[in-house]
Formats: structure tokens, C-alpha cells, sequence
């Protein structure tokens, strides 16, 4: 069982706050423009922005800021390595503003490690969001009806729509099994701490058994989805009636206009 302060990417939190009363498909818009700028621009002052009013629309919608700081630890690895291949490998022809042990780190390589750790910040912030405040029914019945034209050119957009729900269920149950897999290693007398490198071995070891619970949990909804008569590329209908009303209009125009504002301002 993964309780809800155990992970948050991945696992929806049924509050009630302005958020979470909002149709998916008026987030979606604003957050596809956020990605695509953030992949054009090279300003702090952007990311900064559009961090600092993330953090504010989760706060707003029920979560602590404590508590996401404490579910944001286990991708902090990830950025840390971003930060350190881009602290190496980057800015090379710049000039040296630090001797570390005889390695020089220049200001280019400083900078580009700075900015594209803050990305991977910024991108991760817009994934905590978006499925904190919509369940993977809403996210893939939205993903379905935005894409719904390009049913005419035969894009098997309810495929897709399958494979998002499927996706995006698994992680809090992948997180699970992981868990219990760690604490039954425990139980057994196997230890996860002492050196970087002997808690990162007896880490990757768990990774096989989760492989495999994951490759059987596939099989039986495989099998589950076969005998219940679906068929690829047949008309679905939708189990909620979801009203794309003047406020999500608003909040979709709004927010669209002020990431377009400030990619103008910033760039």
C-alpha cells in the first residue's frame, strides 16, 4: 500500500480546491506551452517565474509545501546528476572561476549546469501538478478528447488515451511494490546504508524482482482487457460529462497569455 505522503508524483489527491475543480483540458494548453517555451528559452527569469507560480497553484491546492519538499528527494538524484554531467562536460571554452583539486570549473559549465537543472526543476513541478489535482481517468479522458480530430486521419487517440491511464496508474503501484520489496529485504537482514556506492548496489538489486512483478502485473491487465471486449481503434464513450464552462476558458486564456507574456519579457 503507498500512502499518499510516501509519493506524490503519480498519485492523485481528491481535495477540493480551484484546481481540482478544473477540467483537465483547460491545464493542458497552458502546460504544453510552458514545455515547448521552456525548450526555446535560455532566461532564469522564466523558470524562476513559472516555478515560483507552480509552487503557488500547490500550495493553493492542498499541498504543503513541506510535504512536497519531502516527496521531491528521490528525483533530487536526477537533478544532481544533470548538475554534475553538466558541471563536467559543459562551458569547457569559458574562462576558469573555480580550482577544484586541479579540475577547473568554468563560468559557462557553472551556468549551463544551473539552467538545465532548474528545467528538469520546472518540468518535474508541471508533472507534481498536473497529477496531483486531476486522477489518470480525467487526464486520459481529456488527452482523448483535445486529440479527437486527428481520429480522421486514423490516429488511434483512444489507444493512446489507454496507455496514458495505464501509464500513469503504475507509478504509485510500481512505488508500492518497491517498498515492500525493500522492507522484506530488511526484515531479511540486508542493509541499505553505509557507502554511495553499497546502498546503490543493494538498491539495484530490488530492481529485478519489481521488473518482474511489473512484466505479471502487465500479463493479468493484459488479459483483463482482453476479456472484457475492447477492441482497438472502436468509438468509447466517456464515464463522466466533463463542462468545459467560462472558467476554464478563462484560466486556459489567461495562463496562455501570460506565458506567452513573459517568454517575450524574459527572453
Amino acid at each position: 500500500m503507498v500512502h499518499s505522503a510516501s509519493m506524490l508524483l503519480g498519485q492523485y489527491r481528491p481535495l477540493d480546491s480551484f484546481l481540482h475543480r478544473l477540467d483537465a483540458r483547460a491545464k493542458i494548453p497552458p502546460i504544453m506551452l510552458i514545455m515547448i517555451l521552456g525548450l526555446l528559452t535560455d532566461s532564469f527569469s522564466f523558470y524562476l517565474i513559472v516555478l515560483a507560480a507552480l509552487l503557488v497553484g500547490l500550495a493553493a491546492s492542498g499541498v504543503g509545501l513541506g510535504t512536497l519538499a519531502r516527496n521531491f528527494r528521490p528525483v533530487l538524484v536526477i537533478v544532481v546528476i544533470t548538475f554534475g554531467y553538466h558541471l563536467v562536460f559543459s562551458g569547457r571554452e569559458t574562462s576558469v572561476v573555480i580550482d577544484l583539486f586541479g579540475f577547473g570549473i568554468t563560468s559557462g559549465a557553472l551556468r549551463s549546469a544551473a539552467f538545465f537543472s532548474l528545467r528538469l526543476v520546472l518540468f518535474l513541478g508541471i508533472a507534481f501538478l498536473i497529477t496531483l489535482t486531476n486522477s489518470p481517468s480525467e487526464l486520459a479522458e481529456a488527452f482523448a478528447k483535445l486529440l479527437a480530430p486527428l481520429r480522421r486521419i486514423r490516429v488511434p487517440v483512444g489507444d493512446l488515451s489507454l496507455i496514458l491511464f495505464i501509464a500513469l496508474r503504475f507509478i504509485p503501484i510500481l512505488y508500492g511494490e518497491f517498498t515492500a520489496i525493500k522492507q522484506a529485504q530488511m526484515i531479511r537482514g540486508v542493509s541499505f546504508t553505509g557507502s554511495l556506492v553499497n546502498r546503490v548496489r543493494r538498491t539495484a538489486s530490488i530492481m529485478v524482482p519489481v521488473f518482474v512483478a511489473a512484466i505479471s502485473r502487465a500479463d493479468d491487465l493484459a488479459l483483463a482487457i482482453e476479456a472484457r471486449g475492447y477492441q482497438s481503434g472502436r468509438p468509447r464513450t466517456f464515464y463522466s460529462r466533463a463542462v468545459f464552462a467560462a472558467r476554464e476558458w478563462l484560466f486556459m486564456l489567461a495562463s496562455c497569455l501570460f506565458v506567452g507574456l513573459l517568454f517575450c519579457l524574459t527572453r
